[in-house]
């Protein structure tokens, strides 16, 4: 099930539970943001702008169907199902771009927490499937076998339903559903 590298096999990680964001932190329009105050009956709320280091009102359903959820970059590794030591090499190279961090003005350092949005997580999702694992072959084809695919990806970020069907000679298959 788990690979020397620490990474787990497509069986394996469809088994693994799904990983909840951050309940504190959102991403709302590429700027992270916390909830300040929330006045529901009149349907206004104040978020606390981190990047831009400022109290900014919305509308409450604005915030629902607009805001992303955030991943730490544990989580992130987590859900791309790679190590979370090997992540810090992906962004030095310019391979993945740098999380958001909680500091004013986004900015990471030591022992800061930083968070990716839900939408960056797929896109690292998409530049870690086209990228070889081991030996370039000499046709030039991609081998990658330990990055998830975009159904499972959707399934471990909690919004799809991972369901088995069982086929005539007795294996099972995973099926998505993305509608909950």
């Amino acid at each position: 099930m788990a690979t020397k590298k620490g990474t787990i096999k497509s069986e394996g990680y469809n088994s693994l539970p799904v990983i909840k964001a951050n309940k504190k932190v959102w991403f709302l329009n590429g700027s992270l943001v916390r909830i300040y105050h929330l006045n529901q009956s009149n349907g206004i709320m104040s978020v606390y702008n981190i990047t831009k280091d400022q109290i900014e009102s919305c509308l409450i359903s604005d915030f629902k169907n607009k805001r992303e959820r955030a991943y730490t970059v544990g989580q992130t590794a987590d859900l791309v199902n790679r190590h979370k030591k090997y992540m810090p090499s992906l962004m030095k190279n310019g391979s993945i771009p740098f999380p958001t961090g909680s500091q004013k003005g986004g900015d990471r350092g030591w022992q800061v927490r930083s968070y990716y949005s839900e939408s960056q997580v797929r896109e690292i999702r998409d530049i870690l499937a086209t990228r070889h694992i081991g030996r370039p072959r000499k046709d030039k084809l991609i081998t990658n076998d330990i990055t998830p695919s975009k159904q499972e990806l959707t399934r471990r970020m909690g919004d799809g339903i991972l369901t088995y069907t069982r086929t005539e000679d007795g294996r099972f298959i995973p099926l998505w559903s993305e509608s909950i």
